[in-house]
């Protein structure tokens, strides 16, 4: 072989142009047959004899050789990598695939149009550039050129033929821009001619600026040169670009080939349409190949790029139903392997396309598997083992948080263990039958079906199945702090004993007579908490009654932190005895996996939790709870297992209860005011006597004395019993007046065992003795709150009067403020005696607390007059009820109802004097007037807002004093009605209901 020298003229390739043009060009340059420039440049071997072609496929063309690229670089004066570019090596993987060893490219990934059958082109850039072709009119899907905005012509428009079939002539000298193809022979004799028609006299297809075809075509061009697909569908997952290719041409004939012309009206524009089938008919008659011609191809191309180029995979789907639904028509089977028999070397993302537009034909089962819910839905690809995996780390009753988002109301039951089943099936093949198993059995393959076909009727099905997707995903990524394969095989039957729940509950200062009734419930709520299984599943479960069902539900509400702290105690200790030391009681994944889900109910985080808090102290039923808030009740328990009340702070009335306080319950809560150290400082370094320590604590003597035994703190013996001076204590009782507690304080023993003393002295001793005078001047009371003030006693009874009346119920002021319900209800009948009329409504269902007219106006006096009594010094007494002797006897109540006997009673006629000789009576006629005007009694108390159980007795007292029965009370929807006496006496009284009005106003 000679040695390769550099050619003596040169000619630069143009932009993008392919080896075997610019050879030509060069040839032609040199007035050079095509033959010796090969050899010249190193591409021809140089025995081959000169009458003998070139061979028809030129290897160089698709893969140069480094000692032909040496050579040639030589000879040019070109780079290798300059060189390179200009062959179809540079495309590899792709645009094409080549196998490098035989240099020939592999036909089953490659369109039909390469090396082999000819190049496209374009008129006006051959007559532009002296007839130097493209590289990448080779290709299949290339049949547009985007500078001059027309299609590509296919073949020669005289001779017919494809251009660059076949090598140039070796013995001719090229003609750039022409057709070299054999022309036709004027006789059998003569030797071919050459076409030579000139290509830029070729007429296509003009294409609008922005047509869709272009579009498409740069963003083709556009990600061969990059190597990558960034466009449509890959925009957020960039695919390689022979993998979109794959996708373009097997979406594209797979649309021609099923289609209807008015079908493939939604995908390609008419003009392409109309060029592709002229008549309207289908393609069927193609085959399933790619069309040969530009036309043909832009029309492939089209088709699949208008589904490809959507957004995202939801979008894209809609465009490719029509596809389904013709195949649909056309009696073809869909399902979500199909892609495998007409798209062999599709994409994830073309995968992905295709699930998500036949999701709506799958089962909910299967829409599990295939994730057709995520933006980029794919084939099931986890193993039997990664499904164990899973399972370990997933609980037989799925987490409370996914059970309440991912709830509905038409799901109840079985919702959590279905749910729980579920997230198995995500992208897995595993049957529902073993994977319900590995989960521990809880529901059954019937049962999870069921619930996913109700929850598949759900608006949010979409989300519920994300939100499963999206958990699944996190499990398979991270590691969770709960093996839960090791918890549904442990033994929960000392988990939690009723000694155990007691000193919880009475530590959590909860009421003690209920311990025992929430032991089972208690069981139930830490059992489904440590195990991740339904309580029926807990050894010697409780009996599944609808009470138990009843009150199990109401337990959240029942929590508050102490009690939640002291069962994550006993969790822990029963982990411990099991040998599990660094797992946590409870845990779920967190709760961001929900975030942008449009799910069935809303996040219960965002819920008031303080408010919440707040109505559940006020007594408010959990019904109540919901319709305030605007929440259902799964929400809410969850809310209050998640975030239980906080434990009531120690208030003063509160401390003040201890003093009566018996048994377990009264020590756990001087256990909160008093450490063990506090204690022995006080009892032992101070020597203090529990009868001291018992008023300056407020803690009752034998709790103080049980708790020192709970401390282990040693009791001092019973000491001398104390002696008081006869003549001291007499001056100081019956003289001085002084009260045996004050005594007591002084003297340091308790008022009981002064009074002992007094009694062993023979002094007499009244008990709750009152003050010789009266603590403030009462004289310049309000008439109205006067009857009441005959005692120092009044003063306490109005003021709990004044913080009664700001709360809503009764039972809120009594937490509030720690008091007993039968002490405040005592209170408030003494002081509704003494000023001769109900004060308040007592608050019913859906009604709050309210004032009657003397109530609201008992509420003015006393705040009006109340201040008053601040000015006042301690030491001004003034006599406001004469004060007893301790030895005069037992004092004795005035009979309720007692009042001073009215003026003008002989004005009224006879047979009314005997209702109206007193207030009272009178102020009983004139209730009977107006309440006659009523359909019901309780429809006048409601509008006079009275009490219907006050209202009652001074009816019946009216009727006593008059000696006949006035009305009869309406029930079951029947109105009130007057009797004949009734009427009589309406009739008779009604003249005087002007002055008893003025006689009630005067009294009141």
């Amino acid at each position: 072989m000679s040695v390769v020298r550099s050619l003596p003229l040169r000619t630069d390739p143009v932009r993008g142009e392919a080896l075997d043009s610019w050879l030509e060009a060069l040839a032609a340059y040199l007035r050079t047959p095509m033959g010796d420039l090969l050899r010249a440049v190193g591409l021809l071997e140089e025995h081959r004899q000169d009458g003998k072609a070139l061979p028809c496929r030129a290897p160089w063309l698709v893969v140069l050789r480094a000692q032909e690229s040496g050579n040639l670089s030589i000879a040019t004066g070109l780079t290798r990598a300059a060189l390179r570019e200009m062959t179809l090596e540079h495309y590899d993987r792709r645009a094409l695939f080549i196998d490098r060893e035989r240099r020939v490219l592999v036909p089953r990934r490659n369109w039909r149009r390469v090396a082999s059958t000819g190049s496209r082109f374009c008129p006006d850039c051959l007559g532009e550039n002296g007839g130097r072709w493209q590289v990448t009119w080779r290709f299949g899907w290339s049949y547009a050129c985007l500078k001059h905005h027309r299609l590509l012509a296919d073949a020669c428009p005289a001779c017919g033929g494809r251009p660059r079939a076949a090598a140039h002539p070796g013995s001719l000298i090229p003609s750039p821009g022409r057709c070299d193809r054999p022309g036709p022979r004027p006789t059998a004799h003569t030797p071919h001619s050459r076409c030579l028609h000139d290509f830029a006299t070729a007429a296509t297809m003009r294409l609008a600026p922005g047509h869709p075809a272009l579009l498409a075509q740069r963003d083709l061009l556009d990600t061969v040169a990059a190597g990558h697909g960034t466009f449509g569908v890959y925009r957020h997952c960039a695919q390689p670009a022979a993998d979109v290719l794959a996708d373009i041409k097997a979406l594209g004939r797979r649309a021609l080939f099923v289609m209807p012309a008015y079908r493939l009206a939604h995908l390609v524009p008419d003009d392409l349409l109309q060029t592709v089938l002229p008549g309207g008919t289908g393609l069927d008659a193609c085959g399933r190949a790619v069309p040969d011609s530009a036309a043909g191809a832009a029309a492939t191309v089209m088709a699949a790029w208008n589904i490809l180029r959507q957004e995202d995979c939801r979008q894209a789907a809609g465009l490719m139903r029509h596809v389904l639904q013709a195949s649909v028509d056309r009696g073809d089977w869909i399902s979500p392997t199909v892609t495998r028999t007409w798209a062999k070397y599709a994409s994830p993302r073309l995968n992905a396309v295709h699930l998500t537009a036949i999701a709506p034909r799958l089962r909910s089962v299967d829409q599990l598997r295939y994730r057709t819910a995520a933006p980029v839905p794919a084939h099931p690809s986890a193993r039997r083992e990664s499904g164990e995996r899973r399972a370990a780390k997933t609980p037989g009753l799925i987490w409370p948080l996914w059970e309440v988002r991912l709830g509905t109301p038409r799901v109840r039951e079985n919702l959590g263990g279905a749910l729980a089943v579920s997230l198995m099936l995500v992208s897995s093949r595993t049957d529902l039958a073993p994977v319900a198993a590995d989960l521990g059995a809880v529901v059954t393959q019937p049962v999870t079906t069921h619930v996913l076909q109700s929850l598949r009727g759900d608006p949010h099905w979409d989300a519920i199945q994300m939100a499963l997707i999206r958990l699944a995903d996190y499990l398979d990524a991270h590691e969770v702090p709960i093996d839960y394969a090791r918890r549904r095989r442990l033994d929960y039957s000392d988990l939690l004993s009723l000694d155990a729940w007691r000193t919880v509950w009475h530590r959590a200062l909860m009421p003690p007579a209920a311990a025992n009734q929430r032991h089972g419930l208690a069981r139930c709520f830490l059992f489904e908490r440590a195990s991740g299984l339904p309580w029926q599943r807990m050894p010697h479960p409780p009996h599944d009654t609808v009470a138990f069902r009843s009150r199990r539900t109401r337990f959240p509400f029942l929590l508050t932190q102490s009690l939640m702290d002291g069962l994550d105690r006993i969790g822990r200790a029963f982990l411990a005895r099991n040998a599990i030391h660094d797992e946590p009681v409870f845990w779920q994944p967190p709760a961001r996996l929900l975030d942008g889900l449009d799910l069935p109910r809303p996040d219960p985080d965002r819920l008031d939790i303080a408010t919440l808090h707040a109505l559940l102290g006020a007594g408010h039923t959990p019904q109540h709870l919901a319709r305030a808030l605007g929440a259902d009740l799964r929400t809410l328990r969850y809310v209050m297992a998640q975030h239980p009340r906080p434990t009531p702070e120690l208030s003063l009335e509160t401390i003040r209860q201890l003093r009566s306080g018996r048994g377990i319950h009264s020590v756990h809560l001087a256990r909160e005011i008093l450490t063990k150290e506090h204690l022995e400082q006080l009892y032992l370094a101070q020597d203090r006597p529990f009868v001291d320590l018992e008023r300056t604590t407020g803690v009752s003597r034998k709790t103080l004395a049980a708790l020192a035994d709970a401390y282990g703190i040693p009791r001092r013996s019973t000491t001398q019993r104390k002696k008081l001076d006869k003549q001291w204590l007499h001056e100081q009782y019956l003289i001085q007046g002084r009260t045996l507690a004050d005594i007591g304080r002084e003297t340091g023993m308790s008022a009981a065992a002064v009074a002992a003393r007094a009694r062993g002295h023979g002094i007499p001793v009244q008990n709750n003795r009152q003050p010789q005078q009266a603590r403030y001047d009462f004289t310049s009371a309000p008439a109205v709150i006067r009857p009441s003030l005959h005692n120092t006693y009044a003063i306490r009874r109005l003021r709990i009067f004044l913080q009664v009346v700001r709360y809503p119920t009764l039972g809120e002021a009594c937490r509030t403020h720690s008091l007993a319900r039968g002490t405040l209800t005592q209170q408030l009948q003494r002081l509704e005696s003494d000023l001769g009329g109900p004060l308040l409504i007592r608050a019913g269902r859906g009604r709050n607390l309210e004032l009657t007219r003397l109530g609201k106006e008992v509420v003015r006096a006393v705040e009006g007059w109340a201040h008053t009594l601040v000015d006042q010094p301690r030491e001004t007494w003034q006599r406001s009820a004469p004060r007893r002797s301790p030895t005069a006897g037992t004092k004795r109540r005035a009979p309720a109802g007692s009042t001073d006997d009215a003026p003008n009673v002989d004005c009224f006629p006879a047979h009314l004097q005997p209702a109206v000789r007193t207030y009272a009576g009178q102020r009983r006629l004139h209730r009977f007037l107006q309440a006659a005007a009523y359909p019901t009694l309780a429809a006048f108390c409601r509008e006079a807002g009275i009490s219907p159980s006050a209202l009652t007795p001074q009816l019946q007292h009216l009727e006593q004093d008059l000696q006949g029965q006035l009305l009869i009370r309406g029930q079951c929807g029947h109105r009130m009605r007057l009797t004949d006496f009734g009427r009589n006496v309406l009739d008779t009284a009604q003249p005087y209901a002007d002055q008893l009005a003025t006689y009630t106003t005067d009294m009141s």
